[in-house]
This record gives structure tokens, C-alpha cells and sequence, in this order.
């Protein structure tokens, strides 16, 4: 993948499909990767993991449940090529992110440019916590 400054049009996409996130309970943060290719931009979006601090949980890392507004995505589009959700349940989790276990891709045209989304239930295993939260209830972003 090549290196190219994100342009103010796929900045305002991200924004757009990052609003598209409703935790069921609590606040989340959103993360994503993007990067341009030949084939155009491609993004990984995922919710944050909440990583809690003090107490007997210190360190425990917990994922967000989440639904997510296909059609607001799919609305952004000038032309939707494709939608699809990629399911590997009989892969074992252990040499597998959890991640790539189950995700939704869509791709179609934004601005004349080919646009490649892939929606992740789970952050990439390298990526850190989006939100800390204390023992004492208090909320830190990351």
C-alpha cells in the first residue's frame, strides 16, 4: 500500500460511518485503519476495546456490543458494488484474530474512487484500549 495524504472527502466518509456505531450500553470509542491502494481506499473500522483500571479487573480488557446502520453506509455511496459478510466459524481462535473471525465488507465508488469498507465486531489484536475506564467510574480517552 502507498502512502497519500487522505483527502477531505473520504475524511468526512469516515466520520459519517464512524456515527453509524450504537453501543448498547455505555460510550465507545471508534478506531480504524485506512490506506490507499490501487484499487482505491480501503478502511477497517471497529469499536474500541474498554480497558478497565484498578480494582480486582485491573487490565481487563472488555469489548463493546454494538449495532450498526448498514443502510446510513450504504447511503454514502454513489454506486454499491458489493456487500458482504465474511464468517469463519471453524477457524480456531487461536491462530486467528478474533476480529477476522467474523466481518462485513462493502464496496462501491465515492467521488469517482473506488472505496473498500471492512467492519470488524473486534479491534485488531495490536490496536490498544479506546477508553480506560477507573475504578472510581471516571472515563479516559485513549
Amino acid at each position: 500500500m502507498s502512502s497519500q495524504i487522505i483527502p477531505n472527502w473520504f475524511s468526512q466518509f469516515i466520520d459519517a460511518i464512524s456515527e453509524r456505531f450504537e453501543p448498547f450500553s455505555g460510550v465507545a470509542r471508534v478506531g480504524y485503519e485506512c490506506a490507499f491502494s490501487e484499487g482505491g481506499w480501503e478502511i477497517s473500522i471497529f469499536l474500541g476495546e474498554t480497558e478497565l483500571v484498578g480494582g480486582a479487573d485491573d487490565g481487563r480488557m472488555l469489548p463493546v456490543n454494538f449495532r450498526f446502520d448498514l443502510t446510513g453506509v450504504v447511503q454514502q455511496f454513489d454506486q454499491l458494488d458489493g456487500m458482504h459478510w465474511n464468517a469463519f466459524p471453524n477457524s480456531p481462535v487461536e491462530t486467528e484474530q478474533p476480529s477476522d473471525l467474523s466481518f462485513v465488507t462493502i464496496t462501491g465508488t465515492i467521488q469517482g474512487e473506488k472505496v473498500l469498507i471492512q467492519l470488524h465486531a473486534t479491534p485488531p489484536n495490536p490496536v490498544g484500549p479506546g477508553i480506560r475506564q477507573h475504578s472510581d467510574g471516571r472515563l479516559e480517552l485513549v
